[in-house]
């Protein structure tokens, strides 16, 4: 490798090292920059300006969905369409809002204590629950359980990597052939389902009977793109943010000490906040990706007016808002007590995250039923894989 080379990389692994610093040096100095066809947007009300002009600045999801699915898209990776309602509404109705306090909060919370009490006061949090969960809960609520549970949640984490995280030629051959096995375990599914109706009330059946219904974008293959997107969206995010927010609270032991009085008081709305002030200072990326399809100047009238041509990749930098002093209050310091408006954990605008009021119930549910264990203690730091956790041992007393 040339100097130049050396130095190149090293710079560029120094940068994503310390991109807290980056960004808030940017804030400052230059809060809009544009290099090379990329751009990097880093205050508060700039982030939200391209996160909603979804017209301007549109996703580019799509040729890597139609790589997972072998064709088709996922709404996730549409443009504000007919067909992204159409979907999108579809699967409001399959997946009601309503299922999150009926369905969704008793499996979890019986589910991570039925795994907590089994585990005789010694738990990995990641590969024994915060990863199990969810795929269980996708299992009960979607109506599809997996070929084999672990490979299942692999295969999701895999195809989340892909679609989001940087080009890696490794990652996308293993994310496609999980893809192909998980387009053929949910077209059994979808088949196996179809002799055997009206047994159980999950997304699935509900699915089918929309089709039934011959509501347009019910078919089979639309059944199981939705459900592919929606499974990627769900376990390995999931599974992150509760290990993260774990591994906080043990780095914060004061922090660690209120966050189990709220969980033993059953307090979820502090729940919620712990969770969420935690990723913020924490979080699970540092922003979205965007494609500038015309000219645009953000913040215009405005001395940090910038000019974004038509072509260039945009990375709203959801981190760096979050920390934005100009819109967030001492943002270096944890607070219970921020509005839910500074949180951009599961996006902004057209594309916020189609399950975040699911994750917003089940990663702190998760949460609580650790902190709830008396004398609990990390045994060692969170080990991480990429851009995922893979181990967080805990102990607690019996």
């Amino acid at each position: 490798m040339a100097k130049s080379d050396k130095t190149n990389s090293g710079l560029i692994s120094w940068v994503f090292n310390h991109l807290d610093i980056v960004f808030s040096v940017l804030r400052w100095v230059k809060p809009t920059i544009v290099f090379k066809g990329q751009a990097f947007v880093t205050r508060f009300d700039d982030v939200s300006e391209v996160l909603e002009r979804d017209w301007v600045f549109q996703v580019p999801y799509a040729e890597k969905m139609g790589k997972v699915t072998n064709g088709s898209n996922f709404f996730l990776g549409m443009q504000n369409t007919e067909e992204y309602t159409r979907d999108v509404s579809n699967m409001r109705l399959a997946a009601s809002r309503e299922d999150i306090g009926e369905i969704i909060i008793p499996f979890v919370e019986t589910t991570a204590t039925e795994i907590l009490s089994a585990s005789n006061g010694k738990l990995d949090v990641v590969q024994g629950l915060s990863r199990v969960v969810p795929t269980r809960l996708i299992g009960k609520y979607f109506g599809t359980p997996g070929w084999n549970e672990n490979e299942f949640t692999d295969a999701a984490t895999l195809m989340f990597q892909f679609l989001f995280y940087p080009d890696d030629a490794e990652v996308e051959k293993n994310a496609l052939i999980a893809a192909e096995k998980t387009r053929q375990y949910l077209d059994q599914a979808i088949v196996e389902r179809k002799s055997n109706r009206n047994q159980q009330d999950d997304v699935l059946e509900r699915c089918l009977k929309l089709q039934d219904a011959e509501i347009p974008g019910m078919e089979d293959q639309d059944i199981r793109n939705n459900f592919i997107g929606l499974i990627i969206g769900a376990i390995p995010t999931t599974s992150k943010c509760v290990a993260t927010t774990l591994n906080y609270l043990f780095d914060q032991p004061e922090l660690l000490v209120t966050a189990q009085q709220s969980a033993r008081a059953d307090d979820d709305a502090a729940m919620v906040q712990y969770v969420q002030e935690s990723l913020r200072l924490n979080p699970f990326s540092a922003g979205i990706q965007r494609v500038c399809t015309e000219d645009y100047v953000v913040a215009k009238g405005t001395l940090r007016s910038t000019k974004i041509p038509k072509g260039t990749i945009v990375l709203a930098a959801t981190q760096s808002a979050m920390m934005d002093q100009r819109k967030v209050d001492q943002p270096s310091k944890f607070r219970l007590d921020r509005p839910s408006y500074i949180y951009m954990h599961f996006g902004y605008g057209l594309h916020t995250c189609f399950g975040q009021y699911i994750n917003l119930a089940q990663i702190p549910a998760i949460l609580k039923a650790v902190l709830k264990q008396k004398g609990l203690r990390r045994v060692a730091d969170m080990k991480s894989v990429g851009p995922f956790p893979v181990n967080l041992e805990i102990e607690f007393d019996v």
